[in-house]
């Protein structure tokens, strides 16, 4: 038996279910595995279908899936049935791609392109992380900002804990404003002013290159 031609059509079939599947709605639904699996906070195990079901009704479009609404690992996505969400998991070596609907193979940190949120494991309160092609790059707020991770952007220092701004700069550079993917601050030199900016229509803030680039939020 020729192995190799064995091989390149399982490569076939796994793309297609996968990469088209569920973007037609011809999906696989994949079972999540009762042993293995808690379900998050308003949700309870379905022994029926073998999935985590919301217990609240939410509205939805019947039959779409999506990124859920609260924070999971980057192979599951959502599924409306009924207007109650299911969640369910891509096969082993894929992730849920948040922006085309389907999974994919590959590893990925995040799946949201430019979604703004908390960097896993920092004690810092001044940085926040941006989903870029997967990957989250850590971004800093203006000096005398803090990043409030409910809001999803940076805001001045002034709980009584923390010393109150003076909105003086105390380093030069760009930084990106991660309530708006058009937005930056600019510090032109320590002790100026924080002067803010937004890239001209059909352009975002890029805090890779420091450039605003062709793109929408």
């Amino acid at each position: 038996m020729d192995y190799s031609i064995l091989f390149s059509w399982l490569l076939i079939f796994l793309w297609f279910h996968m990469g088209n599947g569920l973007e037609n709605g011809g999906y696989r639904e994949l079972r999540l595995d009762a042993a293995a699996e808690s379900c998050p906070d308003d949700f309870y195990f379905n022994e029926t279908i073998k999935a985590c079901v919301s217990t609240d009704i939410t509205s939805c479009t019947n039959r779409q899936i999506g990124k859920c609404p609260m924070a999971t690992d980057v192979d599951k996505f959502c599924l409306c049935v009924d207007n109650h969400l299911q969640i369910w998991q891509c096969p082993e070596g894929a992730y849920f791609d948040a922006n085309l609907l389907v999974c994919r193979i590959g590893t990925v940190e995040c799946q949201e392109q430019l979604l703004v949120s908390a960097c896993p494991n920092s004690t810092a309160n001044d940085v926040f992380c941006i989903c870029i092609n997967g990957k989250l790059h850590h971004e800093y707020c203006p000096t005398g900002y803090i990043f409030d991770s409910a809001l999803a952007f940076c805001v001045m220092r002034n709980d009584g804990n923390l010393p109150s701004s003076s909105g003086k700069c105390q380093r030069l550079g760009l930084f990106a404003d991660p309530a708006d993917c058009s937005g930056y601050y600019h510090c032109r030199d320590k002790g100026s002013d924080i002067e803010y900016y937004r890239c001209s229509g059909g352009t975002i803030f890029n805090p890779i290159s420091f450039a605003c680039v062709a793109g929408a939020c």
